[in-house]
């Protein structure tokens, strides 16, 4: 958690594999990493769910949302996608 909220508000680069998750309706795409999952929001979304589900990816953004307990997850703010893997 204290990774967290020293990275909060800074772009940095992130790499994990792209995941949808959650039941239907209130499903929420996540990047799945080492350290755990975090939801991803921003501009980019929608084409990371398209196209990117399931593949392990580099991109760059910021944590806009600290999560907090099991339930909240951080919010990954995505503005570039570095490597689309393979």
């Amino acid at each position: 958690m204290l990774g967290i909220a020293i990275i909060l508000g800074c772009s940095n680069t992130f790499t994990g594999k792209i995941a949808v998750k959650g039941n239907e309706p209130f499903t929420y795409l996540v990047l799945v990493t080492d350290n755990g999952d975090m939801k991803i929001t921003g501009p980019l979304a929608n084409k990371l769910r398209e196209d990117f589900q399931g593949r392990r990816v580099t991109v760059k953004g910021s944590i806009v949302k600290e999560g907090k307990g099991f339930m909240l997850l951080p919010e990954l703010e995505v503005t570039e996608i570095v490597d689309g893997g393979e």
